[in-house]
């Protein structure tokens, strides 16, 4: 269980889908007491006496894509061993046995479960702060265990780590020795950026499923069904908690509550013999009886089961309809699958898209409209440009060759270039579209551009005489790009964003290369390389501002020079969840000399490009075990940055306070926000 999500958690990092950052829960909401934002089922474990065989008759016969022995980690409990298989929507289960090696140590209440029977004994909902919630429900007059902590890896990781060494995962319990069969614990995964997550549900939980491809079509779990005694009673026990009943259906012996987005938690007691609960409670007691599945195509589902299993272990049920495995052929729990909403089926199909595989056309006709709603008004209804406002086209094969493996475009579109009529469009600046969206909007553009060979660009530095970059740029570009690179009649070549994140080499190509179809002629048959060169070091050095005096000449400090104004005073920082500084608080501790350590954590290439002023370059794919000697550990505040603007430098956060540094914190907004409000930026020629 813990493993999957660490893995998940990783990778979109990597992809740079969300950035961290924490709850902020509705104090007026019982239901946002008890989850904060958590994602609605976080994990159902299946007690089973052989976990070799149980993880492949789940593979097998079931159709669940299991993870592999050499897989294979360690349980939440002592002397255990997990096999964990997840879902998009971030559920998982878990088949759990007791390690051979270590099975003096495993809990007693697994042991004396296991000499009965297999099936679910514990399961657990997402929470977004363990603390908030075991506070919840101790005030409303549960009793609560101690709050748990802990880490699956017996090993801390080494080099810069999202991990900070710290526990993976903290969980809030009624009684975590012998947990309640019928109750839940509360399962907080420790980093996870919970509130990106919410704000993106929907597409992000599409986009994932291709991701997640189990042979039986599951795509995610959409309920647990527990069996209790006393249905009145369980019903005041889960209102109680602050869930909402969906349905109570006295006749059905069913109540319904609601987790989160479409996921729900039903209360069952004995209806008919055939059904099962009757027999379950009296040899068990209460506990999960099913567990309840998505699938994209119920008829495809059965189909498959029931070339695996006999025709005794399945039934088709009503209302709603749904496949069901008898519990006696799934390892002691009943499994039931449900079709997808068809709204849910529509939104995968959009989202459902891969980098470098041509889009199908639920995916184009979606980002079409976007580019109809959202951009063709300035850059034109065929991308041609020069709609409105000199908006560049979107179809220049320069432009798009040059942008595919950046993220150019991408900043663009998120951020906007303050100033002009180009508004940041990421929801994290008040605009319409989640990160999935623009990422399906630029492979859209990138498609239709015809562009088949991305044009690779150096990440090295321009250099040039900066006298004569001026002289051509007053009589090649004033024209249209401004005096002062304020845009004129083409984009405007002296906004802080444009020059944040454009590199020297992008720079230089539309200089030399022009942009085919629009008034940008290419210069490289009319000026030198060398004057090419100068005009493109002399817009770089405007990265600072367009009246900055000449270049800085750009060199890495050395350690002893990491400590900004080491004879002043720490800055006294107001951090947002105790991590995160804002730009304000930064600018004004760099105006009052305060004594502090700034690290960027993006490429070295760009750093030399454009950085905060007294900043050290330290990249987070690279080892930290050097230079982290170098680096003061007392009451030195660290602040680190990147342009994520959290996910890098979480990394080296995290990685920092592994080692054991308590004082750091992350420039919240990050360096391209930073850039864009005018704060201090350092560029120039490197030596």
């Amino acid at each position: 269980m813990k493993t999957l999500f660490t893995s998940t958690f990783a990778g979109m990092l990597l992809l740079g889908l969300i950035s961290s950052c924490t709850s902020n829960q509705d104090k007026e909401d019982p239901g946002k007491r008890l989850l904060g934002l958590g994602f609605g089922i976080s994990n159902a474990t299946i007690l089973v006496e052989d976990l070799d065989s149980a993880r492949n008759f789940y593979a097998a016969v079931l159709g669940f894509d299991m993870p592999p022995p050499e897989r294979f980690q360690n349980g939440i409990y002592p002397g255990t061993r997990s096999a964990s298989v997840g879902f998009a929507d971030m559920s998982s289960f878990e088949l759990l046995g007791i390690s051979d090696s270590a099975a003096v140590s495993a809990p007693s209440f697994i042991k004396s479960f296991l000499k009965l029977q297999e099936g679910v004994r514990t399961y657990s909902l997402s929470t977004s702060s363990a603390e908030e919630t075991r506070h919840w429900l101790s005030s409303v007059g549960f009793a609560m265990d101690s709050l748990q902590s802990g880490r699956t890896k017996a090993e801390l990781p080494k080099g810069w780590d999202w991990d900070s060494g710290g526990p993976e995962w903290r969980s809030a319990d009624f009684d975590h020795k012998d947990p309640s069969a019928h109750l839940p614990n509360f399962m907080e995964y420790v980093g996870f950026p919970y509130f990106e997550f919410e704000d993106q549900w929907e597409s992000v939980h599409s986009s994932w499923r291709q991701y997640y491809n189990h042979p039986n079509g599951v795509v995610g779990m959409s309920a647990v069904r527990v069996a209790v005694t006393n249905l009145k009673e369980a019903r005041k026990e889960f209102k109680k908690f602050g869930l909402t009943e969906l349905e109570f259906t006295e006749a059905q012996h069913l109540a319904r509550f609601k987790i989160a987005h479409n996921q729900e938690l039903h209360l069952m007691t004995s209806q008919t013999p055939e059904h099962g609960i009757d027999t379950f409670l009296k040899t068990r007691g209460q506990g999960v009886f099913a567990l309840r599945f998505e699938v994209k195509n119920l008829t495809e589902t059965r189909e498959f089961l029931k070339k695996n299993l006999p025709a005794e272990a399945l039934r088709m049920e009503t209302l709603p309809e749904r496949l069901v495995v008898l519990k006696e052929y799934a390892r002691g729990v009943q499994l039931e699958f449900v079709e997808e909403s068809k709204e849910q089926a529509a939104m995968a199909r959009i989202y459902t898209f891969e980098k470098g595989k041509k889009l199908d056309s639920v995916s184009i006709e979606f980002a079409s409209n976007m580019y109809i709603k959202y951009c063709s008004l300035c850059h034109g209804k065929d991308r041609e440009g020069y709609a409105a406002d000199f908006a560049p086209s979107l179809r220049s094969p320069s432009l798009m060759a040059t942008t595919q493996n950046s993220n150019y475009l991408r900043h663009a579109v998120s951020y906007g270039r303050q100033g002009t009529a180009m508004a940041g469009y990421a929801k994290s600046q008040g605009g319409p579209l989640n990160e999935v969206d623009i990422d399906l909007l630029l492979q859209w553009l990138y498609e239709l551009s015809g562009v088949e060979k991305a044009v690779e660009l150096s990440t090295e530095s321009v250099t040039g005489d900066l006298a004569i970059g001026k002289e051509l740029y007053t009589q090649y570009c004033a024209s249209c790009h401004g005096e002062k690179g304020e845009g004129i009649n083409a984009p405007a070549l002296g906004n802080p964003m444009l020059l944040a994140t454009a590199s020297d080499a992008f720079l230089r190509y539309a200089i030399s290369e022009g942009r085919e179809g629009t008034p940008m002629v290419a210069f490289k048959d009319s000026l030198k390389s060398a004057e090419i060169d100068a005009l493109t070091a002399y817009l770089r050095s405007r990265a600072s501002g367009w009246n900055a005096p000449g270049a800085i000449t750009v060199t890495e400090p050395l350690p002893e020079d990491y400590v900004l104004n080491p004879e002043n005073k720490t800055p006294e920082f107001t951090l947002r969840e105790g991590l995160y500084v804002s730009s304000e608080q930064l600018l004004k501790a760099l105006q009052d000399s305060a004594r502090f350590v700034m690290l960027d954590a993006r490429s070295k290439a760009a750093w030399h490009q454009t950085h905060i002023p007294g900043a050290v370059s330290v990249p987070y794919y690279e080892e930290p075990d050097t230079f982290i000697e170098h680096l003061p550990n007392d009451s030195t505040m660290i602040v680190v940055y990147c342009a994520c603007p959290h996910a890098a430098s979480q990394r080296v956060v995290n990685t920092l306070k592994r080692f054991g540094y308590k004082h750091t914190a992350i420039l919240d907004e990050g360096v391209l926000v930073w850039a864009q409000r005018g704060y201090p930026i350092q560029s120039g020629q490197v030596e």
